[in-house]
Formats: structure tokens, sequence, C-alpha cells
């Protein structure tokens, strides 16, 4: 194995939302399309199943190649969240949002 993803489905005030708890390769497979094949593959099953509102997922603020790889997607920054991670020197992380209004 080389990539793997992994994701939840919640409702929230009413709302159908996706949430990408990890999706990550391989240091010696990025840069292959792995990442990219897996975040189609939820694109998909999200607009397969229908109704989702959106799709967000949080990402430490140093990790500029993960950043402008969802921003690729469509994802924003919508939220600094300030001591998300607790194990890092550089605890903060960001929280990236797509936005897919029930489609």
């Amino acid at each position: 194995m080389v990539g793997t993803v992994c994701c939840r489905r919640e409702v929230i005030d009413l709302q159908k939302r996706l949430y990408i708890m990890t999706l990550g390769c391989l240091p010696t497979h990025r840069r292959l399309g792995i990442g990219t094949f897996m975040l189609n593959h939820v694109l998909q099953l999200c607009k397969d199943e229908g109704g989702f509102e959106k799709i967000y997922l949080h990402v430490h603020t140093e990790n500029e190649e993960a950043i402008e790889f969802y921003r690729k997607f469509g994802f924003n920054v919508t939220e600094r969240k300030i001591n998300y991670y607790r194990r890092l020197s550089q605890p903060d992380a960001f929280l990236l949002e797509k936005v897919l209004n029930g489609n």
C-alpha cells in the first residue's frame, strides 16, 4: 500500500458533510497522481451519493504542499485552529473547506 484515505460522513446543523480524516501517500510515491486519484474518488463518491453541503479537513499550517494540493481542487482556508495538534512543537492547523451545496 502506498496511499490511504479515510473519511467520515457527518450531519451538523441539518447539513450533510464529509470530513477527510486522513489522505496521504508515501513520500517515495508522491507526484505520481496517487493523491489526486484518491481525492477525485472521494469527490465522486460525494457526487454519487448526493446531498453533501461541503467537504472539510485540517492541515498543518506549515504543510504548504498539502495546502496547495487542496486549493487546486477548490478547497479554501476558512479558519486557523490554534493548538489543534497536541504533540507537535508548532501545533496550529488550518481548516480547509470545499462547498458542494448539496450536489
